[in-house]
């Protein structure tokens, strides 16, 4: 089960990096909409601190939350601007589209930037007036997006009785709780090839036929006042937008972040450890690991599978004899497939849920993808690991499997000069298990 090594080549990696890992949406311009498309200026649109003054607690969430991160990103502006050498300017703006939208929509966005050259609204990235001014259809096609927005005084939410406000007029839309919503930044593909399509695994699985949306896990509901001074409601939505991703610099809420992020991975899947209880000195200990993604609504691990590390660490041991071991790290802090530098392909028992792209049978980038393996797990699937190990001593033996995540490897961040964001990678576990067997 062990997949192959994500790239070969560092300029391969940087590809793939600013393409999919921070979201961006195609290698040709799109069609629609247009940068400035019905004039748009930044004058249009509301920065999210105007809104802070009425609903600070949404307000306080989106400003930890990786939408508000999406602009202000060190490793997305790094990987965007070494993509843009190393393709000619190909992609131009477009991966703004969705880290940068008011920007991208307003013409203020540049190729290749510094955070200094970008305007204050810009670098609030996904922000509270584009997403209550987004209207219908939420569309994602291949290879671009497109949306529509509608700034002005009146701004779009899920309350299908708002109270009326001096500061802008309310609008119910029902698609605000649906997974709908999201498609437009979470359903990509290219070449017709399925790369990005966490909206679509939804829609395929029991979760969206039952209709448990996106919104349920990532802005689950609770009780409390839309705006200060309004009623309590009991159908209001956490802004967080809790996922995978972290900040890698002085960001708010990061201690909050990582706890949710933590809570969020530890009840994604259920794992099962299997070994007999007792063998013979001398023989094999069979080692059976199943992981059953029993309790998330899109496969695990999604978005950008092939640079996403969910793997399963194993180790075998009695005292301080340690006899088998898969899933641990060389001292540069990569796994031991072929994108350790130290270590290249030492592991031959590593299992690592990611996937790879491919051109002709060969690892390719986006660009020229014509194909992929995805060994992901779908909604309601298993997946088992097997291992074997050779006991030659009588006593009782410690088995411990651990499922573990990263959101990628630190060889993603040396191929973008980010080496100092190295520590800021932290390892979630996601699921333990231990037993004892006796080898008599």
């Amino acid at each position: 089960m062990r997949m192959p090594g994500l790239m070969k080549t560092c300029r391969g990696v940087l590809l793939l990096t600013f393409l999919l890992l921070w979201g961006c949406k195609q290698d040709e311009p799109p069609s629609s909409p247009q940068e400035g498309e019905g004039n748009l200026t930044l004058q249009d649109f509301t920065s999210a601190q105007t809104c802070s003054a009425c609903h600070p607690q949404q307000f306080k969430e989106w400003n930890g939350s990786m939408h508000r991160y999406s602009t202000s990103d060190p490793i997305w502006m790094l990987a965007n601007n070494s993509l843009q050498a190393g393709t000619q300017g190909k992609l131009q703006k477009t991966c703004f589209m969705c880290h940068a939208p008011i920007g991208f929509l307003t013409g203020n966005t540049v190729p290749t930037f510094q955070f200094s050259d970008l305007e204050p609204l810009v670098r609030e990235g996904i922000t509270c007036d584009f997403c209550h001014v987004l209207r219908a259809p939420f569309v994602s096609t291949n290879q671009h997006i497109q949306y529509t927005v509608k700034p002005g005084k009146t701004k779009y939410g899920p309350l299908s009785n708002p109270v009326a406000s001096a500061k802008h007029e309310s609008a119910y839309d029902g698609a605000y709780d649906r997974s709908e919503y999201c498609r437009q930044c979470h359903d990509l593909t290219v070449n017709n090839v399925p790369v990005e399509i966490t909206v679509t695994e939804w829609q395929n699985s029991v979760w969206g036929a039952m209709s448990v949306e996106c919104q349920k896990c990532h802005m689950p509901a609770y009780t409390g006042q839309a705006a200060v001074g309004g009623p309590t409601r009991e159908n209001l939505h956490r802004h967080d937008f809790v996922g995978v991703d972290i900040a890698f610099d002085d960001f708010p809420n990061k201690s909050e972040q990582h706890a949710a992020i933590d809570s969020l991975l530890k009840n994604s899947v259920s794992m099962a450890l299997d070994v007999p209880s007792t063998i013979r000195h001398g023989d094999s200990i069979d080692v059976d690991v199943s992981v059953y993604n029993d309790k998330t609504g899109h496969n695990v691990p999604t978005s950008v599978f092939f640079f996403r590390q969910m793997w399963i660490e194993v180790t075998v041991w009695n005292g301080p004899d340690t006899v088998y071991r898969s899933g641990y790290l060389d001292a540069n802090g990569d796994l031991m497939d072929n994108n350790s530098a130290l270590q290249s392909n030492a592991d031959k028992d590593l299992v690592l849920f990611g996937g790879t792209l491919y051109k002709n049978g060969q690892e390719s980038n986006i660009f020229e993808l014509d194909s992929l393996v995805n060994n992901s797990i779908p909604p309601f699937a298993t997946r088992h690991a097997r291992y074997k190990c050779l006991v030659s001593e009588p006593g009782e033996w410690n088995v411990r499997a651990r499922l573990l995540f990263r959101p990628f490897g630190p060889y993603l961040l040396r191929a973008l000069g980010a080496e100092r964001y190295i520590p800021e990678l932290r390892i979630f576990e996601m699921n333990t298990s231990e037993t004892i067997l006796t080898s008599r």
